[in-house]
């Protein structure tokens, strides 16, 4: 018995070490990534994409829709998108390789030259990787440190700002907005919405206005997730 429970041990140990290592080695493709990506903070309507590194990205892999980058957070990852296959990039890296971690994809039916909700979603993984920052947003003087969002696209740098944090399952009626409703479903949206948000938040919202919606699962409940919803600027 004592052998068994030592080769036991010793296989799961291996295995924890390998997942480490791969899981390593992910997240430092990302972080050498990232360095390609640059944000012209100076400037809050910068289209100027031939230098802001996401078309190269774009060139190496079509999949890639954008780069999502929130400063002082972990969260700083490319966004992927195949509208024929919605959870691809579920346990894939950005080489389309199996990966724990995955990486960042946007909602199948979200088009996002025109769109008024973009939604993207990402892991809550235990070491902080990925979008496990997200939950850090529970706390509103955080949330107020981190409220602008960076999304590069092909089209130029597009600013986000905070205006919810809500805890919903993961069938929430936000999910299914996406493209322009008429206004009284738009208002009954953005008051179920006000009514799950963790804390108010002064932002005015209007109808017409475009959204980027985070999410990532969290678990005080069965299927939770944490959705942090950003208006653009």
């Amino acid at each position: 018995m004592i052998t068994i429970c030592f080769i036991v041990f010793a296989i799961v140990l291996c295995y924890l070490i390998c997942n480490f290592n791969v899981d390593t080695q992910d997240q430092k493709q990302f972080d050498d990534m990232s360095q390609t990506i640059t944000v012209d903070e100076d400037n809050d309507n910068s289209n100027d994409n031939e230098n802001n590194g996401i078309t190269d990205l774009i060139n190496k892999n079509s999949d890639c829709i954008g780069w999502l980058r929130i400063n002082g957070t972990k969260i700083d990852y490319p966004i992927m998108q195949k509208k024929n296959n919605p959870q691809y990039y579920l346990r894939r890296d950005f080489n389309k390789q199996y990966s724990y971690m995955g990486t960042p994809f946007m909602d199948s039916r979200c088009n996002v030259n025109y769109d008024n909700n973009l939604i993207v979603y990402g892991h809550n993984m235990k070491d902080g990787k990925m979008f496990a920052d997200l939950l850090k947003y529970r706390d509103k003087s955080y949330c107020q440190e981190h409220s602008i969002i960076n999304f590069i696209t092909p089209n130029g740098v597009q600013k986000y700002e905070v205006i919810a944090v809500c805890k919903v399952k993961n069938d929430d009626e936000w999910y299914g907005y996406t493209c322009q409703k008429d206004k009284d479903s738009f208002h009954n949206l953005i008051s179920h919405i006000k009514d799950k948000s963790l804390y108010r938040i002064d932002e005015s919202i209007e109808y017409g206005d475009n959204f980027l919606t985070l999410s990532t699962c969290e678990y005080s409940q069965k299927d939770g997730r944490q959705i942090v919803i950003a208006v653009r600027i």
